[in-house]
């Protein structure tokens, strides 16, 4: 990948052409109309790709990231928009000890959750990796890592507040490598072209995730590794977090292989923890 091109516009440029961003940015603006005067945070802002969108359109919403050079992209992006938001250089460990009790609903999406504390170990370039490059011990140290997220993200939300978060869809085993070919489309006035190829790692509890873009007449490509996390594990962390009422959400996820799940902090007593729920987080399968 050249110098000139910077990881987080060459994400910018992969989402542009990979996600159903009307979709998503239409559902997520209904479920943030029910939270009318709340307290929002988009824990994995990125680069602001649809949350600029929805701050534009007059939400209010906290955005953080752990990503430094994520969100010097955000900054740029958002004084292009004209708007005056300003995102927390934030990691999901720090979130509980931050912000504690303090949101009604916490956003993390964009496939987030799975990358956790393994997202800055891999390379920009396409060097791909061998499962054998990684711990073989890679599977309890990512589900701990992913329970330890949860914890933080479930001790800064107020009782009664919601969790909102995606994960991909489990690869068959049976058929442990996907490729998908994107139809070219037209980002930002240049030919974008998005190969990617998915590839089960059982052995190492991990995905890998090689993309090759071609971007007018240059090429680039990258490789990441994720955790391999189901609904059941994520419903199983999210309840031993101390979440209740982990629900899946049906058509409205960034890509289409991806699910979203929302979870609730209980109330601190049974009278009032059986509150009405709010119904744009309650749509199941």
């Amino acid at each position: 990948m050249r110098e000139e091109m910077r990881f987080s516009e060459l994400m910018e440029y992969y989402l542009e052409a990979c996600s159903d961003r009307k979709q998503v940015t239409e559902h997520l603006d209904e479920l943030l109309s029910s939270f009318t005067g709340a307290t929002v945070m988009d824990c994995s802002v990125g680069t602001g790709f649809i949350t600029l969108d929805l701050i534009r359109e007059g939400h209010s919403i906290i955005c953080a990231d752990g990503s430094a050079a994520m969100l010097e992209r955000f900054e740029a992006n958002a004084a292009e928009l004209g708007l005056d938001t300003k995102p927390i250089h934030l990691d999901w460990a720090d979130l509980g000890g931050t912000f504690p009790g303090v949101f009604d609903l916490i956003i993390c999406r964009g496939n987030s959750l799975v990358y956790a504390d393994v997202w800055d170990e891999d390379t920009h370039d396409g060097d791909t990796h061998d499962e054998d490059t990684h711990d073989q011990d890679t599977p309890a140290v990512g589900a701990a890592a992913v329970a330890g997220h949860l914890r933080s993200m479930y001790a800064a939300l107020k009782p009664g507040g919601f969790l909102y978060v995606d994960i991909p869809v489990p690869a068959d085993p049976a058929r442990p490598q996907e490729r998908i070919h994107h139809t070219p489309c037209e980002v930002r006035g240049r030919r974008v072209s998005v190969s990617e190829t998915i590839t089960l790692l059982p052995g190492a509890g991990l995905r890998r995730w090689d993309v090759r873009m071609e971007i007018g007449d240059e090429v680039f490509s990258f490789t990441r590794h994720s955790h391999v996390l189901d609904r059941e594990q994520l419903t199983h962390a999210l309840r031993r977090a101390g979440f209740t009422e982990p629900v899946p959400l049906e058509g409205n996820t960034l890509r289409d292989h991806y699910e979203v799940l929302t979870a609730r902090k209980p109330f601190p007593n049974v009278m009032t923890r059986f509150a009405a729920p709010v119904p744009a987080l309650t749509e199941s399968r």
